[in-house]
């Protein structure tokens, strides 16, 4: 069984723009104030470690899905306010807290606090020596209850803790730094002009941004990449309720709980702009510096509580700490919609969104109708294998849609992997969410208070609903055979009032390779001429719009 994890591949720099839970008060004071210079700060150094022994371990942890893909070694601390750093005061009667903490030679560094108080107008940061490289700021906003708090992963093995408090809570502050992450993996794709995980997933994966996502853009705008306690990656989905009052319920799997969910970290829209055309359909074969422009990677929350999980359908239903509606909103998410209705033969596609690898958000397509089997005691939707694209470590807990755009699942594991461009035409399975109904999810998506108790679908919710996408989704309204063929097919639409309609094809990577209008029922299409490969089928008409995929195989 493959459960699809892998450890964060991303490095965190914020830009002038809001980071969510993380406060933008425009830099650390010591860039901004003459301050004592960091290199006469008290300095922790991390004590080397056996990497030989490390990588022996990663050989064997590597082929074993049912863990954390580690990419950090995690080093043990107790550096408090009291204990370590030294303070530093200010002319209006503020201070600031300053440690320095040096780990040779990581990739990366990242930190897990607990005990986390930090009052009203205090922040905290992490900065590198050179002031070049920061993230933060932490502020009264991050607080939890459990005093948990894990930081965004900063580039470089030297790094500066940074803690202000202004007089008016001189002393009220406190956090714990308990674990130094060290980060060893070789991460190109981090150093690389800060692109994160760009470009570090299968070269048949295909972006959201490329035509097979033109129907789903409500679907792919409620999915997020959650970097799990640090030390690892899932996807998961803000899901709706019956209300639609934008709680911020998110669902993901139950295989990826275990400790505590309050220092997760949830990064929404960490994928190409859709409204630059230039950067309209990123493929993992481009270069990373083609896409460092993308503006929408920085929309991140912190912390979250579980509601419900069991491992009969492998769900975790989670609702996400001190993220509002209003954030929902000003960072265009959309709310996923469901289907409870867990007859085997009801769904007859489904599509797939996720975070392969850490990478920019993906789609996969399954043209035939998923059924139900059981893995481990768990209930779950089998594909066989996908039409396009595929899932990957990282993907676990990603929303499975059925042909409405619905969740119908999450992901629990599988086979389904890149083999150079081409998918390898493994299976995949995902937790059922009609059974995950039963085991808690409806208590809170479907409650009485709202009127409800007995839906057995729903449509999703935009708190910003100029962001909606303007296609209707239509389903059976054309077929495509053979598939796969030679070069020629034929496109028969599913009622005569369609004629006058469009017919666009289209490459992977977006390129139009033919358009012609539908005269007839029945219409041949010529693609002789094209390379052998998958190709996107678009359908526009009066009564919505439809895509399909095709292969083309001489």
């Amino acid at each position: 069984m493959k459960r699809k994890l892998l450890i964060v591949c991303a490095a965190a720099f914020l830009s002038s723009s809001s980071f969510g839970q993380v406060t933008d008060l425009g830099g650390p004071l010591s860039w901004k104030t003459p301050l004592k210079s960091a290199s006469l700060l008290q300095t922790k150094k991390m004590k080397s470690f056996d990497m030989k022994t490390v990588e022996t371990q990663d050989l064997v942890n590597d082929q074993d899905k049912s863990i954390p893909y580690r990419f950090g070694y995690k080093f043990d601390t107790d550096f408090t306010l009291d204990n370590s750093g030294s303070w530093e005061n200010l002319a209006d009667g503020g201070r600031v807290w300053r440690l320095a903490i040096i780990s040779d030679d990581a990739i990366t560094m990242n930190l897990l606090l607990e005990d986390v108080v930090i009052p009203k107008g205090a922040s905290l940061y992490l900065h590198d020596a050179e002031n070049t490289n920061r993230v933060g700021a932490y502020t009264a906003r991050n607080n939890r209850e459990d005093g948990l708090l894990g930081t965004e992963l900063m580039r470089g093995d030297h790094m500066v803790v940074e803690y202000y408090e202004p007089a008016s809570v001189i002393g009220q502050g406190s956090f714990t730094i308990v674990n130094v992450i060290h980060g060893y993996r070789t991460l190109t794709h981090v150093q690389n002009n800060l692109t994160k995980a760009l470009n570090s997933s299968g070269n048949c994966n295909i972006d959201v941004q490329c035509p097979l996502g033109d129907l789903w853009s409500n679907q792919i705008r409620s999915v997020a990449m959650i970097v799990v306690g640090g030390s690892g990656i899932c996807t998961g989905a803000l899901i709706n309720n019956s209300c639609n009052d934008g709680t911020t319920y998110f669902l993901t799997a139950n295989h990826c709980l275990g400790g505590s969910t309050g220092n997760w970290a949830f990064r929404f829209n960490w994928e190409v702009s859709a409204g630059d055309a230039s950067l309209s359909c990123a493929t993992t074969t481009n270069t990373a510096g083609t896409y460092n422009n993308s503006s929408n990677w920085d929309q991140s929350a912190n912390g979250a509580t579980i509601l419900a999980s069991n491992g009969a359908s492998d769900f975790g239903l989670l609702q996400i700490d001190n993220m509002t509606v209003t954030d929902a909103s000003n960072w265009g998410l959309f709310y996923a919609g469901w289907n409870n209705v867990d007859t085997d033969g009801t769904i007859t596609s489904a599509i797939g969104v996720h975070h392969p690898s850490g990478d920019i958000k993906k789609i996969c397509e399954e043209q035939d109708a998923p059924y139900h089997s059981v893995v481990s005691g768990a209930d779950v939707w089998w594909i066989d294998a996908w039409d396009s694209g595929v899932t990957e470590p990282g993907s676990s807990g990603s929303p499975l849609f059925d042909q409405q755009g619905r969740i119908i699942g999450q992901l629990f594991g599988g086979a389904a992997a890149c083999n150079g461009t081409s998918n390898n035409n493994q299976y995949d399975f995902y937790g059922r969410f009609g059974v995950s109904w039963g085991l808690g999810a409806s208590t809170y998506l479907d409650p009485t208070a709202c009127g409800g108790g007995s839906a057995t679908s729903n449509p999703g919710y935009d708190p910003n609903p100029s962001t909606s996408s303007l296609d209707k989704l239509v389903s059976n309204l054309f077929t495509v055979s053979p598939n796969p063929s030679n070069g020629f097919f034929k496109l028969d639409l599913g009622s005569t009032s369609l004629k006058g309609a469009n017919v666009t094809i289209s490459d992977m990577t977006g390129r139009v390779v033919l358009t012609q209008s539908i005269n007839s029922i029945s219409t041949s299409l010529n693609l002789s001429s094209a390379d052998n490969g998958a190709y996107i089928v678009r359908v526009i008409s009066s009564e919505g719009s439809q895509v399909k995929t095709i292969v083309l195989n001489k």
